[in-house]
């Protein structure tokens, strides 16, 4: 067993002070993401004493400790106060292919050689993009865009790659497109053509999209996705090759043990347009989990159980990550009790014995085959 802390990442689209209550560490800068896992690109300090009864050394990690093959997911708790990237996660094939390509000939595209898979569960309203929008409604927003009729032609006649080609083309045009966006995502939900109407905080997700990235294409990509505003407790799962961006608010997120991602736009980071087509699905939707405390996306490798006031058991055999999200949480395996303060985690490995979670408040607790 082992207790840990996160990794604090203080990206700039995250919330002022948005991780406080689980850092308790007020820096008056924007927080954004607290890692739990062993990626190497952050991995958890320890926290409190080590597994053999030591103080833990201060520049100690669970990496020290475990491989990604012992510890297979990585979990975040997120605070975004402005959207994200949209963006796309490779599947096992592709990722292994564009990370051996990479090693030949460049660029640097992808972190590893994983696939990334996400499920993201809201501890408070939170605001996405995510998945595809019908294509006919995209084209009623972007048709209202001059210098967009040739990409709202395409996506009329159900064409999305040609329509994210074609919005792309037009970057050195960017600014005076973008500046449409707002009033023409206005005029087309006036018209009342689309399969939908859009709600407010809809509408202000492409406002503010244009607002803080006035000179970026990608913010033509938004209406080709779907939008969503979970509730606390909601969980989305997306599968590799499913576009996404999450606009605001505070969720924990897991996803396999990777950092790969291919940005079409809504960042100051690389573009691959070319390398994010190649991995797009067009096919697969988002899956939805509504307010259960157990969360099983088909077709991911993990799962999360939702522990509220009371005492739950995890049984040995696979990987369980336990991460106090309200209050305190205990933790007893096989005659040893750790305990998490708000905040931190406790690590059973697949070897160890059955766990007991107890809390007071709220844990999350992921779960996934692992190597003993």
């Amino acid at each position: 067993m082992f207790s840990i802390r996160g990794d604090v990442k203080d990206y700039d689209w995250g919330i002022i002070d948005g991780l406080t209550p689980w850092t308790q560490a007020s820096t008056g800068a924007p927080q954004a993401e607290l890692w739990f896992g062993v990626h190497p690109s952050g991995p958890s300090p320890m926290d409190g004493a080590a597994p053999e009864g030591d103080t833990a050394d201060p520049t100690e990690t669970l990496a020290d400790h475990l491989t990604r093959e012992q510890a297979p997911v990585l979990a975040k708790i997120l605070a975004a106060g402005r959207p994200l990237s949209v963006q796309v996660h490779p599947n096992a094939r592709d990722a292994k292919r564009m990370w051996d390509e990479q090693q030949i000939a460049g660029p640097a595209v992808l972190a590893d050689s994983y696939e990334k898979a996400e499920v993201l569960v809201a501890l408070e309203p939170f605001d996405a993009f995510v998945g595809w929008r019908p294509a006919s409604d995209a084209a009623e927003m972007l048709e209202r865009v001059d210098g967009m009729a040739l990409a709202a032609a395409a996506l009329h006649a159900d064409d999305r790659v040609a329509a994210i080609q074609l919005i792309h083309e037009q970057q050195s045009h960017a600014q005076a497109l973008v500046g449409q966006l707002p009033e023409a995502i206005d005029r087309a939900n006036d018209a009342g053509s689309m399969t939908r109407v859009m709600s407010e905080s809809e509408i202000a997700a492409y406002r503010n999209a244009a607002g803080d990235f006035p000179a970026d294409i990608g913010v033509l990509m938004t209406p080709l996705l779907d939008f969503v505003t979970l509730l606390p407790g909601d969980a989305v799962y997306l599968a590799p090759g499913i576009p996404h961006s999450y606009v605001r608010g505070i969720g924990f997120e897991v996803m396999t043990s990777s950092d790969n991602v291919l940005r079409l736009g809504l960042t100051n980071k690389p573009v691959f347009v070319d390398r994010a087509l190649d991995i797009l699905d067009f096919d697969t939707d988002p899956q939805f989990i509504h307010g259960s405390t157990s969360i099983a996306p088909v077709g991911a490798d993990f799962q999360l159980e939702v522990v509220t006031a009371g005492s739950s058991p995890f049984a040995t055999g696979e990987y369980r990550l336990v991460v106090a999200i309200a209050g305190d949480v205990d933790v007893a395996v096989g005659g040893q009790t750790r305990t998490a303060t708000q905040g931190r985690g406790v690590v059973v490995t697949a070897g160890e014995p059955d766990a007991v979670v107890s809390t007071q408040g709220m844990a999350i607790v992921v779960i996934a085959p692992a190597t003993p």
